[in-house]
């Protein structure tokens, strides 16, 4: 019997190597219970939504869009990975395979094109999706309730840029900004969330913003990519809350000439419906940690799992609103009471969520000239690659 040969094989070990054994078990499975981080308890009915998911198609992308697809009431889905035209095969096989284990499911739908990072490939698609048949929009044009960035955050070598290639920020700039008419016409009442992955490493680049010197070493790289990211969509959100508050905004008299008129003032309390989050991913063992061979068992035990990954990804997709800024400060009627951790109870635009709860960000982060400069550049480099694969269309010869 089984118990008799585990009390024959145990029988000759002392009961302190025993006391021993237990303890490291003990502790590499808190391990592995901690480094999993938590789970989300949030859920969003997704019946009829719509979700863009710009990736690259990695094991935690791949996991996402099985999870969203096997939802009780799953979005639609398209999956926009940033490769040229035809897809690969063994891309096609794991898409395929997700669609049957989800085809129970009548709503779940998952649609599949390339989108290679340059500027044709961007106007293309654009045109495309404003080109929609009327049968199948609704108000506002075809709708739009999130779009997941979800390249830029692993951890690999420098890529050189074929001519003509936009780099990670610059694709994604000219995607948001291309698509920024069809959001703004959305119903108000709507949440569109705009999510955008940061690399754990980013604190490892923290010092080169201010004055530090760069190293070149892939981990710095990749951090200092992300913090450009969380630096971009900063103000990104403040350019859509100005938006928001100049489109329905209080209309105030101003005193004084009589052709003057009225003047908009801005209400600064006005925040737009399109949310941008940004979520800092965990150390993803095939992301971020990619072990050698005789490590991966450790690997294993203090990584997150693809699926545990993707926790703080449907906190930022699901969450609820909150309107108004994050406030701790204890409330006299709260006393005495149960209160929730407000941190994990709701989003706002322009949050960063890490391990399902929204989080502080460093003070420089925060700093709206540093924000600007970075956008204005980014901006500047899109418009003029814009520019240059026009003028280059109108010199290549008519078929």
């Amino acid at each position: 019997m089984p118990v008799h040969t585990l009390a024959e094989y145990l029988g000759d070990i002392s009961t302190s190597h025993l006391v021993v054994g237990a303890g490291v078990f003990a502790l590499l499975f808190w391990i592995k219970i901690w480094s999993g981080g938590r789970s989300t308890t949030w859920e969003r009915e997704w019946a009829g939504k719509m979700i863009l998911v710009v990736a690259s198609p990695t094991p935690t992308i791949m996991t996402l869009l099985d999870h969203l697809l096997h939802l009780p009431s799953p979005p639609q889905i398209l999956f926009l990975p940033p490769v040229p035209s035809p897809l690969p095969e063994s891309l096609l096989t794991v898409l395929h395979t997700i669609r049957l284990s989800a085809s129970t499911n009548p709503l779940a739908q998952l649609h599949c094109e390339p989108l290679p990072p340059t500027p044709l490939a961007v106007r293309d698609f654009t045109k495309k999706w404003a080109s929609a048949p009327t049968n199948i929009t609704g108000e506002g044009g075809r709708r739009i309730d999130a779009i997941v960035l979800g390249s830029g955050w692993e951890v690999r070598p420098y890529h050189i840029r074929q001519e003509g290639e936009w780099s990670t920020h610059q694709f994604h700039f000219h995607l948001l900004t291309s698509l920024l008419p069809h959001l703004l016409r959305s119903p108000a009442e709507r949440s569109i969330r705009i999510i955008s992955l940061i690399s754990p490493t980013w604190s490892a680049a923290l010092p080169s913003l201010t004055g530090a010197k760069a190293r070149d070493d892939v981990v710095f790289h990749t951090g200092r990519r992300s913090l450009n990211t969380l630096l971009l969509m900063k103000h990104f959100q403040l350019i859509l809350d100005t938006l928001a508050s100049a489109t329905f905004g209080k209309v105030t008299p101003v005193p004084g000439a009589e052709d003057e008129g009225v003047k908009k003032k801005r209400d600064k309390s006005l925040k737009s419906n399109i949310m941008s989050i940004s979520v800092v991913m965990g150390w993803a063992r095939e992301e971020v940690v990619r072990g050698w061979i005789l490590l991966y068992p450790l690997v294993m035990f203090v990584t997150p799992s693809p699926k545990k990954s993707i926790q703080s990804i449907l906190f930022a997709l699901s969450a609820p609103v909150r309107y108004d800024e994050l406030d701790e400060t204890p409330k006299v009627v709260d006393q005495g009471k149960e209160t929730l951790d407000k941190r994990r109870t709701a989003v706002g635009g322009g949050d960063a969520v890490r391990d399902c709860a929204v989080v502080d960000l460093p003070p420089v982060l925060s700093n709206p000239g540093l924000a600007k400069a970075m956008y204005d550049e980014l901006e500047k480099e899109v418009e003029a690659g814009v520019k240059k694969t026009a003028e280059g269309e109108k010199l290549r010869p008519q078929r």
